[in-house]
């Protein structure tokens, strides 16, 4: 699978379209369970934690956004779940503090073309849960080689 013969820049404003147009998602895997695609998730396409993720790293995993749909959908999606404490800062009234908290997450996984495809859901405690991260194993990402003109010595 090839990832958007397409610029960053460009590849990242087709991912904002289609992630913003997603919305939510009723899931049949989690007993009909509202999926919601926040601003959390499409920040973590692009950053783990506070650390950037490579370009090309982004534009592998803005490429699979269009299945992501079709596969939190899909009643026969192979699912794992795993429970972690989690550790997060958080701001309360201008004094930042150490909150612990219980993080689930289900990981859907799916075959497309020669791909295997994996979308992430995460529900911090008792909150809704929220589309996480999407990742795949044979994204390939073709570069553009602009022409440029040659000098006259």
């Amino acid at each position: 699978m090839d990832a958007w013969k397409l610029g960053y820049k460009k590849a990242k404003e087709k991912a904002k379209n289609i992630y913003s147009k997603i919305g939510h998602v009723k899931c049949p895997g989690l007993a009909d369970a509202r999926i919601s695609f926040s601003r959390a998730g499409f920040n973590h396409l692009m950053r783990k934690g506070r650390i950037p993720r490579t370009k090309n790293e982004q534009r592998r995993r803005f490429a699979l956004l269009p299945y992501v749909e079709n596969i939190i959908k899909n009643p026969r999606a192979v699912i794992i779940y795993r429970k972690e404490e989690v550790k997060e800062k958080v701001n309360r009234h201008g004094e930042k503090i150490l909150q612990e908290s219980t993080a689930h997450f289900w990981t859907f996984v799916d075959k497309i073309e020669d791909c295997t495809v994996k979308v992430v859901i995460r529900q911090l405690n008792s909150s809704d849960k929220h589309f996480f991260s999407v990742m795949g194993d044979r994204i390939k990402v073709l570069y553009k080689f602009r022409k440029t003109k040659k000098s006259p010595k």
